[in-house]
């Protein structure tokens, strides 16, 4: 494991100069069941103006130019829904619809075991984020080519307090420091690897995919990607994703 790791440190320092495009994968990850939206329906398939939240996504990588192909990770109930959904919005980097796994992180392990194995990197994306932008993802997946691992993130706007096990504030925390991580998420594929083979059994604990590389000792840049690539969960994301939407299509969000 020594030897790999090093191996792979050795290309993530190779790679400080190359700001070139490399062969990149996006994993787009729709297979969550959405519990606190409620609903008859998961929020992936729940349309905004018309469009399902996780098509959505999907399109905004399909129009990203650093983008080489999508592998899907669905539902296993919702997986015929996206061979009619590829066709009918003319989804041409769709290389795979997989089925996801127990938990977001078998998810996106499932995916990253379909991903071509000529690619170089992984983007990795929750599809409730719809209101990403093709800018975002490709500012992200550039930082990612100079230093190995990137993610988007949002610097923190609020006062930080730390409490103790009784709930009173044991410290303020600088909020210079802190950043509320997002996806996309991009990684060296070899480095990606690594972290899984690291974290064995433990990876299904990992809460994004950046705690994985951050755990095998790899540094992640921060990417500043704003307050709107929000990730809908509650119900009343909705409404204001789809203002998010209509003003980018508008041309406000420019």
């Amino acid at each position: 494991m020594k030897n790999v790791l090093f191996k792979a440190e050795r290309i993530v320092n190779a790679l400080a100069k190359n700001y070139s495009h490399e062969k990149t994968s996006a994993i787009i990850l729709v297979a969550g069941k959405g519990t606190r939206v409620g609903g008859s329906i998961s929020k992936q398939l729940t349309e905004i103006n018309g469009i399902p939240v996780a098509i959505r996504s999907i399109i905004k990588f399909q129009h990203c130019e650093v983008i080489d192909e999508i592998i899907v990770v669905a539902a296993e109930n919702e997986l015929s829904f996206y061979d009619e959904y590829i066709e009918k919005y003319k989804l041409s980097k769709v290389a795979r619809i997989v089925k996801g796994g127990d938990c977001r992180a078998e998810s996106a392990k499932n995916g990253f075991l379909a991903v071509d194995k000529k690619s170089k990197f992984v983007v990795i994306h929750d599809g409730a984020r719809c209101a990403v932008t093709e800018e975002q993802i490709e500012k992200v997946a550039r930082a990612a080519y100079k230093h190995g691992a990137a993610i988007a993130a949002a610097r923190s706007t609020d006062t930080i307090k730390r409490a103790d096990k009784e709930g009173f504030v044991s410290k303020t925390i600088d909020r210079r420091y802190i950043w509320r991580a997002q996806t996309p998420q991009v990684f060296l594929k070899k480095l990606y690897e690594v972290a899984l083979a690291k974290a064995g059994d433990a990876y299904v604990y990992a809460t994004d995919d950046a705690s994985l590389a951050e755990a095998s000792g790899f540094k992640v840049k921060l990417v500043e990607c704003g307050e709107n690539n929000i990730k809908i969960t509650y119900k009343e994301d909705f409404e204001r994703v789809r203002h998010i939407i209509e003003a980018e299509e508008k041309g406000e969000g420019k």
